[in-house]
């Protein structure tokens, strides 16, 4: 019994240590259990609505974070450094509803943003809004 429980420890530690598909998919599990994975929104992203803004990439990740603080959505999760954010609590949707917010720096002066979700109406309204006070807050709009 105890060869069983030491074999079942070194391979878990094992797969979690190392770099390489198996050890990903562990620590990707545990994501997924603990409901921090951005897997699925990674995936919609090829279904996702952009805007493509002439503005530095820390300029549009600060002002996107005020206009979600002034639309009272909640940042689930963040990783600046790896361009996303994951947003909930959007007026209209079921409050559990995760919709990603993912930014591309194209160039110094130039930089993509990306709204995916698996929620078609969470998408829109949350690239609305985003969008919208970020043309505000560029100067592009009143």
């Amino acid at each position: 019994m105890r060869f069983i429980l030491i074999f079942a420890v070194i391979c878990l530690c094992s797969s979690c240590a190392t770099v390489n598909k198996v050890g990903d998919n562990t620590v990707e599990l545990g994501k997924t259990i603990w409901g921090s994975s951005t897997r699925a929104l990674e995936r919609a992203r090829d279904k996702a609505i952009t805007k493509t803004y002439d503005k530095p990439y820390w300029d549009c990740v600060r002002s996107s974070k005020a206009v979600m603080t002034k639309n009272k959505w909640v940042i689930f999760k963040k990783d600046e450094t790896k361009g996303y954010m994951v947003v909930m609590g959007v007026k209209g949707c079921v409050n559990t509803t995760e919709i990603g917010v993912f930014f591309v720096e194209l160039s110094d002066h130039q930089t993509r943003i990306e709204i995916s979700s698996l929620s078609t109406n969470a998408k829109r309204k949350v690239s609305q809004g985003l969008f919208h006070g970020l043309d505000i807050a560029f100067g592009y709009s009143t």
